[in-house]
């Protein structure tokens, strides 16, 4: 049956095993009953584990073409891809697209047809209309530095921020989970953790004015949220699968965190289902999945250590020509020159740190003008530990800390891909490539 509109509902990295737990719980009222309208595969992403990446597997679903075609390996480098998305497609057709948050995604701002909204870890890139990069702009800063805890915006931008929210729907539901939230924290609850889907609440409101505002054929909202609580917290829904043994107050703290991811994209996603009328037909893909991480467990678990301060990591060195610094997920940052030399330049000088005992410090990659870096070390790093440049040690934990937790979850290929107004499945989901699910989504239209 052809849609008048289609609603892609991107929920990063869902399994499917853990939906048909928690749904067989009754504790996924929403997704159980998309399910049940809907058509059901498992898509697998077909690729070696290098490129078994969101930002990889989120442009092979926009583009139907995979990796060795696409050639976009990194997260924040879409600008480079060449293929055409399913919105540029649809654009000359004369109709109109509304993305919000998808994860690396390319697109002409300057189309009348485009509304978009980047991810917060995407690199020169504005949103579409200009006015939405107050809330781009305002979310970045936080997802970067999300697991810095000295890390703090001013008054000014707090209050910008609610004043655009304010005159763009901040819904009563948003604001009554943004008082659990903090209600929770203030009542002496440990679970920090939750803040993380104050994100995903917010950004549905701005997707809902943008549905009423410029009422797209076609729209995209993304969430990360339980993506980055399966890597986090996975080790403490299922200690039983890990060396490392959790302690009884973390199993406490953390134990349910997953669950509650599950749970808030269900309410996510039954506010959707509201705003999709007869003519909407609503895809929910998780591009891929994931999966217990325990290949480090005899060494104590993976790690990630990251800059306090970017900008005072790579004032050590004094670069030349050194526009600006940029982090990624976890431990990873982009440092972007004037031109190839001069990040060649600093490619050899950063080449050439090591901690005390001479092990290596980073791990670098040079890219034309770029210099894409992270930390090496993936283990436990003992608190009096130095590094060297050139010749003089320096503290690693004055311009370092461990981010997040150990490592608990890791990426898996099959994903979840659901679409509704369609015959739905008695059976087992029909597994098909991801190359194939573009397709799917264009034939509704």
């Amino acid at each position: 049956m052809k849609s008048k509109k289609v609603i892609l509902v991107e929920f990063n990295e869902l399994c499917p095993s853990l939906i048909d737990k928690f749904c067989q719980q009754g504790k996924l009222p929403n997704f159980s009953r998309l399910a049940a309208q809907s058509q059901k595969f498992i898509t697998d992403a077909n690729c070696d584990v290098e490129y078994l990446e969101p930002w990889i597997q989120w442009v092979t679903l926009h583009t139907g073409v995979a990796y060795d075609e696409h050639k976009v390996f990194r997260l924040g480098e879409a600008q480079n891809l060449k293929q055409s998305s399913i919105w540029d497609r649809l654009s000359k057709k004369g109709l109109r697209s509304w993305l919000c948050g998808g994860m690396n995604i390319k697109y002409d701002s300057n189309d009348p047809n485009i509304w978009a909204l980047p991810d917060p870890w995407s690199l020169d890139s504005k949103a579409s209309p200009a006015e939405f990069n107050t809330f781009f702009n305002f979310v970045r800063a936080n997802v970067q530095e999300h697991s810095n805890e000295k890390f703090q915006l001013g008054a000014a931008s707090y209050l910008q921020f609610l004043t655009f929210m304010l005159r763009r729907g901040l819904s009563i539901a948003t604001l009554k989970h943004i008082a659990s939230v903090f209600w929770k924290r203030y009542t002496g609850d440990s679970c920090a953790w939750r803040k993380a889907t104050i994100l995903d609440w917010l950004q549905l409101d701005l997707f809902s004015y943008g549905l009423k505002k410029f009422n797209p054929h076609f729209s995209v909202f993304f969430s990360n949220s339980t993506a980055h609580f399966q890597h986090k917290y996975w080790r403490y829904m299922e200690p039983q699968k890990f060396a490392v043994k959790a302690s009884e107050k973390e199993l406490e703290e953390f134990g349910s965190a997953i669950e509650y991811a599950y749970q808030n994209h269900d309410q996510l996603l039954g506010r959707i289902m509201k705003m999709a009328d007869k003519d909407t037909c609503i895809v929910l893909s998780s591009a891929l999945s994931q999966q217990p991480f325990t290949a480090e467990e005899e060494h104590g678990g993976r790690r990630f250590y990251r800059p306090t301060d970017f900008d005072q990591v790579v004032s050590l060195f004094n670069f030349d020509g050194l526009l600006d610094v940029s982090p990624v997920m976890s431990h990873q940052f982009h440092m972007r020159f004037n031109d190839t030399q001069q990040a060649e330049t600093a490619y050899q000088a950063l080449q050439g740190v090591t901690f005390a005992d001479g092990a290596p410090f980073l791990k670098l990659v040079l890219e034309d003008d770029k210099v894409f870096a992270g930390c090496a070390a993936n283990s436990l790093v003992d608190e009096n530990s130095q590094f060297v440049i050139d010749g003089q040690q320096h503290r690693f934990f004055d311009y370092f800390y461990m981010a997040d937790n150990i490592k608990s979850g890791m990426h898996h290929p099959d994903g979840i891909f659901w679409v509704s107004q369609q015959q739905a499945s008695d059976s087992n989901a029909e597994r098909i490539k991801l190359t194939q699910a573009t397709s799917v989504i264009l034939e509704q239209f």
